[in-house]
Parts: C-alpha cells; structure tokens; sequence
C-alpha cells in the first residue's frame, strides 16, 4: 500500500478516535449549567443575530442595563445547587462575541428562537468539532516540525487524555483560541523554513483572530515576536522588520473588537474593559506549582493529569536542548505562560486550556526520541511510568488494587532499572527498548479510553472532585 495513504488514513484513525470520545456524552458532562459561561456565549451571539444586540450573563456591575431572571435551559435549577437567578445584562462587552456567533448560531440555524432553546445537545456540537480540529492541527505541526510519527503520538495523547476530551467539550473561548494558537504555530514553521512571506502574513492574520475569540489570543502576537527574534536575533534588520509587519497585520484586527464595543456604547465598553483588568488577581506566588499539580476543568471541578505534569517536564527537558530545533514549541509555553499570569487567570479552569496540546507535543517529541536513540529511551519510560500510575489510581481503588501490588513494585522497579540500562546496552538491543516504550504507550492511550467510557453522569458526581 502507498505510503502517503497509509499517513492519510492513520491521521483519520487518529480523528476517529478523537471525535468518538469528544461526541459520547457531550451534551451530559461536563454536567450543563456548572459554567454559565457556556450559555452566555451562545446567548450573546443568539441575540446579535435576532436582536442586533449582544445579551449575555456579566458579573460586573458597571453595566447600566441588567436585570435578573430564571432562564432554567437544561432544567440547570434542578440539577445544580444554586437558587439565584441569572443577571442579564446588555450590551454585552465582557469578551469578544467571536464563539458566541458560532455556538449561538448553529443554536439559532437548529431553531432556536429563546435562551431557553440553547440546550447543550445544540451548542456544544460546534464545539465537539473544533475539538476534532486542533487534533489535527497538534499532528500537522508535529509532523512538519519533528516528523509523522511525533505527530500522530502527540495526537493521540492529545485526542484521548480524559481532562482534554473533557475540556474541549465546554463553550469557552479558550478552547476557540487553541486551533488559531497551533495554526499561528504551524504558519510560522513554515515561514522559518521557506522564508515566504505569505506564511509569516496567514498567521498574523490568524493571531489577530485569535484576539477576537479572547483578548488572552495576543498570545499569539507574542509568540510571533518570541519566534522572530529568537531566530534571527535582537540586533537583526530582519527580525524587527518582520515583527513590524506582522504587527501591522495583526493588531487592526485585534482593534476590531474596539470598533464593535465603541459602536454599540463607548462609555460602558471602555469601562468593562478597564474592569476586566481590575478585577481580583487570583494568581498569588504558588501560582506556577498550583497550574502544574492542579488541573482544574471549572472553577470547582478538578481533574488532575499524569500526562500534563509528565508534559510540563517535557517542556523542561526540551528547553535545555537544541534551541533552534524546539524554539517554536518552547516559545509557544512560554508565550502563554506570561498571557496567564498577566491575566490573573488561575481561580478558572478554561484559562489553562491552551497549554494542554503544547504540552501533549512536548510529550511526543520525548517519546519518539525514546524510540529512535536508546540514549534517549530512559525520560520516556520514567514519564510514561508515572502517567501509569496515575491512570490505574483512577481505574482500580486502593482496596481492590491490594492483590496486584507486589507485581507493581517488582513491575515498577524493572521499569526503572530497565530504562536506565539503556544507557548500557549497544544497538542490537534497541528494539526490545523500542517494543517496551511502544507497548507502555498503547496501554496508555487504552487507559484513557476505558476511564472516558466510565465516565456517566453518575460517575461524575460520585468520584471528580
């Protein structure tokens, strides 16, 4: 069989798999109504279309028209526990209405005339598919950046990690700002490698997108400038002319939000704006340990990864290496990193969502090299370890984990001595190294699977914090 084809239809096994786990359930976990957000989006841009006027949820006071009312979409005031009803307030100004218009309007082109319509079986569907996209976009940028096989294992751990699957789901710009991050990422690897401008043009255009999804999508301006003068240096002609141009480019786009706030009311825009940034600053010194031991997927709900903080070391490990090979990845961390802590974003889940794909590749770059150089074999092993463990922990109780844990120390011990004895074996030996890291990486991706398909309604009240 060709090779392209089989290229072709694993990166369809890959999007398969993907849009499976993101479509089961999606409409019931996370449970409707633990973010409001997710309604207000899609109310925000259901009323621009019907009304010409952006009607969402605010918690800001500055507002000079809100009222409050109890709009039960989803039955919300029987399933969750708060009897308040929601402040409505317009014109809506507290983001950019970007998602609001995709999520509101597949709700209003499925019929829907009221808030009460705008049910999560409706407006989380665009959502299921833009979760399938940035798949796509993680496994391009792998592919043309270290290769086709980094590409489809950053995928798959991607298109399968339990609080991915279940983030992506949720009506929050983030998860809007995660294919345009990944697309500006790929734009500029191709501009780096061709030198054409027309790369370094697409991407400041889609990095001014970003910017209308979220104001946290400049982001990407700073990952352009980050990338531009890493590769060519502060003292270069180039790298300033080219931040010039893609700054030209990108930030009259970013400015469109501005247009569309001071159209609609100058004063009350200008004032929700400077609200945003005096709110309370929810990022004290633990901050940075906080977002890699904690991984929250709403302000409440807490789903801790092995596989991000096995990211986050991966991130380490590769920004010790070669900077010119890994300078687009380890910019792109970086990038959002101070996005994150300029923007106080730690209190809520969604704003850490965009790290989540950068890390999986980070993951995947260390695992391929673990399969191709057996002095490279022991990180991945030790990592992929830990993320075991912490998928069984999830699986199998302590009691019922009792009978199997003398074959998990014994297990656990050979995988650790194993993964340093790499380091003393010759050639000959790499394919058993290759076999283990192969083998240890299906049954992770097989681990997440099976935790996905026991994750019901049920499950999710009883065992996620």
């Amino acid at each position: 069989m060709n090779r392209t084809l089989v290229k072709l239809l694993t990166v369809c096994l890959v999007l398969g798999l993907s849009f499976g786990l993101r479509a089961r359930r999606y409409r019931e976990i996370p449970i409707p109504g633990q973010s409001v957000d997710e309604y207000s989006n899609s109310w925000v841009g259901l009323s621009i279309i019907r009304l010409g006027m952006p009607v969402g949820i605010s918690g800001f006071g500055e507002y000079k028209h809100k009222f409050e009312r109890y709009i039960n979409v989803d039955r919300i005031y029987q399933y969750i526990a708060s009897a308040d009803p929601l402040t409505i307030n317009y014109p809506w100004f507290d983001h950019p209405p970007t998602l609001g218009l995709i999520t509101g309007g597949v709700a209003y082109l499925s019929g829907a005339k009221y808030f009460e319509d705008t049910t999560a079986a409706v407006i989380r569907r665009p959502m299921v598919i833009i979760g399938t996209i940035s798949v796509l976009l993680v496994v391009v940028f792998g592919w043309i950046n270290y290769g086709f096989l980094t590409g489809v294992v950053g995928g798959l751990i991607f298109a399968s990690v339990p609080l991915v699957v279940l983030s992506s789901r949720m009506i929050q710009s983030e998860n809007a700002i995660i294919p345009c991050f990944l697309a500006c990422m790929i734009l500029m690897a191709k501009y780096l490698k061709t030198n054409k401008s027309k790369w370094l043009l697409t991407a400041a255009i889609v990095a001014g997108l970003a910017s209308l999804f979220k104001l946290s999508g400049v982001a990407c301006h700073l990952l352009a400038i980050m990338v531009l003068l890493g590769r060519y240096g502060l003292s270069s002609k180039k790298a300033w002319s080219d931040v010039l141009f893609f700054l030209a480019v990108s930030l009259p786009i970013t400015g469109w939000y501005a247009a569309y706030g001071l159209a609609y009311d100058g004063k009350t825009f200008i004032k929700i704006l400077f609200s945003n940034y005096d709110r309370f600053y929810g990022i004290g010194p633990q901050a940075l340990v906080d977002l890699v031991k904690y991984q929250r997927l709403t302000q409440g709900k807490f789903l801790t990864e092995g596989w991000l903080i096995a990211g986050w070391m991966s991130w380490l490990a590769l920004m010790a290496r070669n900077r010119r090979k890994h300078l687009i990845l380890v910019s792109a961390v970086l990038a959002y990193l101070i996005t994150y802590v300029l923007f106080g974003s730690q209190p809520y889940g969604w704003y850490a969502f965009p790290f989540w794909p950068l890390l999986n590749i980070c993951l995947g770059v260390l695992v391929v090299e673990g399969i191709k150089d057996r002095k490279a074999a022991m990180p991945p092993i030790v990592l992929m370890l830990l993320v075991l463990g912490d998928n069984i922990s999830r699986l199998i109780g302590l009691d019922d984990f009792q009978p199997w844990s003398d074959i998990w120390r014994v297990g656990i011990s050979f995988g650790l001595l194993l993964s340093m004895s790499s380091w003393w074996f010759n050639k000959k030996q790499m394919p058993v190294y290759r076999a283990i890291i192969l083998i240890l990486f299906i049954v992770l991706i097989y681990l997440n699977v099976r935790y996905m398909n026991q994750v019901t309604v049920e499950y999710w009240w009883q065992n996620v914090s």
